[in-house]
């Protein structure tokens, strides 16, 4: 645009006045240029300061700009509303339709007495440690007070998981002390596995026996169980041997939860029995042995596994009954339904 079309179109920016005609005038032109014009003389208004040494134009081109950012900046928030209030409406409708649909298929669903009954099931405990961050020092001190006496080989992977996450925050946060005290908690994590590899603790993991193994060893065991391994597998068998989910199952309320009680307990074991015999010579497990094996632990985790068969809990195949009788009722359910259309009048009509 040579400058005679640039005086012509009656654009400008050398002061406020000229700054406000602009935006009057471009009032006669579609959006798209309106921005792209405005953006533009933003542009050649930063050039022409950075050459100018009057201190009255440059005050005047500043307050030029002034206006031209003002207008900028309230056009992208009436964007922002528009497709906020876009967005919501949008929602809204999904809402409805959804609600709608939820509505149909209970209405023409023959199994949703089977499906109700179904939503009352107990859901499983969660498997992951709440309450970990890294927001500062304070809260990377708080996590590894939480993570204490749980198992090493978890320690290390939620370590290791919230410095990865972390970083990806210090890449699109640009708030100096955010960044500085997020720095902090990586810092103190950093030297928490560099400990954790110089005094390997790896090696103080005590990999979970299988569930129905550690049943068989409850039999097998008699009157040796105490009352606190006695929970401590019923706590087992509630999440279905899902060993991970223990780290949020307290022992009792209030209490450490099992993976910290659990660890704590072969702690002493381990050392007490440390060269105790594991098997007899009916390759059975040994007394020193089956304390072990109670808490879901075994020094020889194959050779246990090979040697000692699983016990399946006998509500299991209750549960399984249940839902077999379930299924057949559904099904008669679904036969009478179909009976009824049958018999419908106008089924008998159209025959």
């Amino acid at each position: 645009m040579g400058k005679d079309e640039k005086e012509d179109s009656g654009f400008g920016f050398k002061d406020k006045a000229k700054a406000e005609e602009t935006l009057r005038l471009l009032e006669q032109h579609e959006p798209n240029y309106r921005r792209l014009t405005v953006r533009g003389l933003l542009g050649r208004a930063k050039r022409v300061l950075s050459m100018t040494k009057s201190e009255e134009k440059i005050k005047n081109i500043k307050e030029a700009m002034e206006v031209f950012e003002n207008w900028l900046a309230d056009l992208e928030k009436n964007k922002e509303k528009k497709t906020e209030k876009k967005e919501t409406k949008k929602e809204g409708k999904e809402k409805k339709e959804k609600s709608e649909d939820n509505e149909n298929e209970k209405e023409s669903s023959p199994d949703v007495e089977m499906e109700d009954r179904s939503v009352g099931k107990k859901e499983l405990p969660p498997d992951t440690v709440p309450g970990l961050g890294f927001k500062d020092k304070g809260a990377a001190e708080s996590t590894l007070r939480e993570l204490e006496g749980r198992d090493p080989d978890y320690q290390k992977l939620a370590v290791k998981g919230l410095i990865g996450r972390a970083k990806r925050v210090l890449t699109c946060t640009r708030d100096e002390t955010k960044i500085s005290n997020i720095k902090e908690a990586v810092a103190l994590f950093d030297k928490f596995l560099d400990d954790f590899d110089t005094m390997h603790l790896s090696r103080q993991n005590n990999p979970y026996v299988p569930l129905g193994v550690v049943r068989s060893c409850l039999k097998m065991a008699a009157d040796l169980p105490t009352e606190q391994q006695k929970s401590f597998i019923a706590a087992y068998s509630s999440v279905n041997g899902e060993y991970k989910r223990l780290r949020t199952v307290a022992e009792k309320e209030g209490g450490k939860t099992w993976d910290i009680v659990r660890n704590a307990a072969l702690k002493e074991l381990k050392e007490k029995h440390a060269d105790a015999k594991l098997f007899n010579e009916k390759d059975e497990p040994t007394t020193e042995h089956l304390e072990m094996l109670l808490w879901a632990y075994s020094p020889e985790l194959a050779r246990v596994k090979k040697t000692i068969p699983e016990t399946k809990e006998d509500t299991e195949s209750e549960d399984k009954k249940e839902d077999e009788k379930e299924e057949k009722e559904a099904n008669n359910r679904k036969r009478r339904s179909s009976a009824r259309d049958d018999d419908s009048p106008s089924k008998k009509k159209k025959d």
